[in-house]
């Protein structure tokens, strides 16, 4: 009877039983693990993404192009007050007296021979010149090229289905920095679509690289494994040569499309020079020709040298001279040239100035400075406190003489770089100096 009771009472407790397992893991185990995991799966995607990165390299490449071969390009130029004494790095060349040698003190005793003979000049003579002057421009031409600008356009009278325009414009090669050919043209006759002209046949594709619009001249690139190589013998880098020197009465040669032909060529001289215009944080060198304008001329100016010392401009023209070429002397605009095709940042400080005569100086009783004519909205400038008239004297305690130097102040600074600028206001007729705080912009990010 007792063993029976226990019997039931043992089976209704059945559930309550001792099971025998094998020992679970710690949390340290378990967490290392997990990491011991992670990191092998980490390794293994590491190894993927550089294989397919590896085999995706050339084609990224071709598509957006790789600036580490690409080699950095210089403009040298002379200034005024080299005097045609600096060498083409800018260095002044010594000036030597040479020791007269034996043979030179008996030259010296030598009578000097007078020719008398006249030669007259014939029609051979003036052939023989143009021949000269063709052959300079036929080695100038090596470096112009024409772009095509392809815009579409919308057809309405045919069920408003989109047809292509082009047009060509000249352009001049200025650099090659061993990936792509660089090629200075006038930018707003530039398209969204452009593409460089090789032949009648065949022309590759360019890429708007840089602009700026105060100077109304932009780059464009081209790769040069778009050109055959076939066609790259036939393109040469242009030689910028110096405008500060220019004579009035100058011969000169217009080439690219002077008078709005592409491909054509003016002879002319230099009629007018010494003439400037204020643009934003700089002041422009102009000069003037006696070849004819119209509303399509564009193109270069050349000397007798081959080469080229201006830019032909509308933008800038003068409105006394309206018949006439208006030229960009070359020598100021390199530094920007060079920016742009070398794709530097360039710093943004946002006056037009002028520069101040002695009288004026004298008058407001200062040794130096620069007078701002305009203050441009959501500037640099106008949001560090600057404004119309105030005479700029200093930045970051550099002497403000000229709007070259201030030019050349702000452009050798970088973008977002925080400058002191000391001016001289008038407040109630009484002048005041005033340092403010500016911090630099970016051209062409105003």
């Amino acid at each position: 009877m007792s063993e029976d009771k226990y019997n039931k009472e043992s089976s209704e407790y059945l559930f309550i039983q001792e099971q025998i397992s094998s020992k679970r893991r710690s949390r340290k185990v378990r967490m290392l693990l997990s990491l011991l995991w992670t990191i092998i799966l980490a390794c293994v995607f590491a190894l993927v993404a550089a294989v397919v990165f590896y085999l995706a390299n050339p084609f990224i490449v071709k598509l957006l192009g790789d600036g580490t071969d690409k080699k950095t390009v210089e403009f040298p130029t002379l200034t005024p007050d080299d005097e045609g004494k600096a060498t083409a790095s800018g260095t002044p060349t010594p000036s030597v007296t040479p020791t007269p040698t034996p043979s030179d003190k008996e030259d010296d005793k030598k009578e000097t021979v007078y020719v008398t003979t006249h030669v007259p000049a014939d029609i051979k003579d003036l052939a023989s010149i143009y021949g000269e002057i063709r052959e300079i421009a036929s080695g100038v031409n090596k470096s112009i090229v024409n772009i095509i600008n392809v815009s579409s356009k919308v057809d309405e009278l045919n069920e408003n289905e989109n047809y292509d325009v082009s047009r060509a414009t000249t352009g001049l090669i200025i650099a090659n920095n061993e990936v792509d050919i660089l090629i200075l043209a006038t930018y707003d006759k530039l398209q969204d679509k452009l593409r460089l002209q090789l032949n009648n046949d065949l022309s590759v594709k360019a890429r708007l690289q840089d602009y700026d619009e105060d100077l109304n001249l932009a780059v464009i690139a081209v790769s040069l494994e778009d050109i055959p190589d076939t066609m790259k013998e036939n393109l040469e880098v242009a030689k910028l040569g110096e405008s500060y020197s220019l004579t009035v009465g100058t011969p000169v040669i217009a080439l690219g499309s002077p008078n709005g032909y592409v491909g054509s060529m003016e002879l002319g001289i230099i009629s007018s020079k010494d003439s400037s215009i204020y643009i934003t944080d700089n002041k422009i060198d102009l000069f003037n020709t006696d070849i004819n304008y119209n509303e399509k001329s564009d193109g270069v100016i050349v000397n007798m040298s081959g080469e080229v010392i201006g830019i032909i401009t509308s933008k800038l023209k003068d409105e006394q001279n309206q018949n006439v070429n208006t030229v960009i002397g070359i020598s100021k605009i390199k530094k920007s040239i060079q920016s742009m095709v070398n794709q530097t940042e360039r710093s943004y400080f946002g006056i037009k100035c002028g520069d101040m005569s002695e009288k004026e100086l004298k008058k407001e009783n200062l040794e130096y400075g620069i007078c701002v004519t305009e203050v441009e909205g959501n500037s640099p400038a106008l949001e560090g406190g600057l404004q119309s008239g105030d005479m700029i004297t200093a930045i970051n305690d550099v002497a403000i003489s000229s709007v070259a130097v201030f030019n050349n102040t702000i452009t050798s600074l970088k973008p977002k770089d925080t400058v002191e600028v000391t001016i001289q206001r008038k407040i109630k007729d009484e002048p005041k100096e005033m340092k403010l705080s500016v911090v630099l912009g970016k051209v062409n990010n105003k």
